[in-house]
């Protein structure tokens, strides 16, 4: 017998929506507020660009440019936050973790990832099809009347926009990210994509890890283009570095407290079974103080295949076993390499 309230196409709607928002409602709220922050900045810079003697020449032009500049700068500052594992890992255990789905960390860092994209091919076309074109080919006398005090009284040229030094750095930074965010898409990532020869390392986690420590220079020239701004001169409305500085100098902090802990953390490899169906199961010795519960995980590394990576796997091994236990599929390159690792050790 059918429940009543599947019973009508409206009802269902209705009853499949309640069920959506109760398992998700942590989720939604977190998404719903990051995008209203989003969008009111987006409307602010807008209306501020609207009164600006730019919008003379520029129109709606300077508006979506500098609209969307300012919602790329906020997502790349909140886009370091859900990648800093050691805080996550202490606040997922705090009463914030009742109302924060601080496990939801990947999708939420991939969704402002995506937001990144959108801000910066809008930023640029805005910019490289209407804006400059507007500005350098205006009629001199308009020009003189709206802008001349922003370029000292003298109209530039179209080439003179894309050499300059927010020009350059605007270029560099789409691709240095372009070649990042290529290599961290999921076909990439995981090998789906087979590219031919020479290329096939430009595959797989190792590429996907290394492009993303290009990343660090993507910040650097943000902090330049943010600094060589044209349209905005004081010092207190170039805001690029109020956005980023926080994140960063938070992200890179604990970057290198990770680094410094490691040792704390080491274990010793106790027993290595490798089953069929390409399964390794280790056995390792527990840290001291190292508590968990049943259903958590663990990252793994192992120095003798990478000095920098860090694998989450599900821990399998009740709490309160004296040793710690894992079964990892290997489905990539880097498990592939550990299974291999372990079998060449065992025969």
């Amino acid at each position: 017998m059918i429940p009543r309230r599947y019973r009508t196409p409206v009802t269902k709607s209705l009853s499949l929506s309640v069920e959506y928002i109760h398992e998700n409602w942590r989720r939604i709220w977190v998404m719903t507020l990051w995008l209203a922050v989003n969008l009111a900045l987006f409307i602010w810079k807008f209306k501020e660009f609207e009164k600006s003697p730019l919008f003379e020449i520029s129109s709606y032009c300077v508006c979506l440019a500098k609209a969307s500049a300012e919602t790329l700068k906020l997502n790349m500052a909140l886009i370091l936050l859900p990648v800093c594992r050691r805080t996550l890992t202490k606040l997922r255990s705090s009463f914030l973790g009742t109302f924060i789905p601080f496990d939801d960390n990947i999708t939420f860092h991939k969704n402002i990832a995506l937001a990144i994209v959108i801000a910066t091919v809008a930023h640029t076309l805005a910019h490289v099809l209407c804006n400059i074109p507007l500005l350098s080919s205006c009629p001199k006398d308009k020009f003189m009347a709206y802008a001349g005090p922003l370029f000292n009284y003298r109209q530039p040229t179209y080439w003179f926009f894309i050499r300059s030094s927010v020009g350059v750095t605007g270029i560099l930074i789409i691709l240095v990210m372009g070649f990042s965010f290529t290599l961290a898409t999921h076909y990439f990532r995981t090998n789906v994509v087979k590219l031919p020869g020479a290329f096939h390392k430009l595959a797989g986690f190792n590429a996907f890890w290394f492009a993303h420590q290009l990343l660090a220079l993507a910040y650097l020239l943000c902090f330049l283009h943010g600094y060589f701004l044209i349209f905005e001169k004081p010092w207190y409305a170039k805001t690029t570095w109020m956005y980023l500085i926080g994140p960063v100098v938070f992200y890179a902090t604990e970057r290198l407290s990770t680094k410094y802990q490691e040792h704390h953390h080491q274990v010793d490899v106790i027993k290595a079974v490798i089953y069929t169906g390409n399964v390794l199961a280790l056995y390792m010795s527990k840290p001291p103080g190292f508590k968990y519960e049943s259903g958590m995980y663990l990252f793994i590394k192992s120095p003798d295949l990478s000095s920098f990576e860090w694998h989450p796997f599900s821990i399998t091994s009740a709490p309160g076993d004296n040793n710690l236990s894992v079964h990892i599929r290997t489905v990539g390159d880097w498990t592939t390499e550990l299974k291999n690792l372990f079998a060449k050790v065992m025969a």
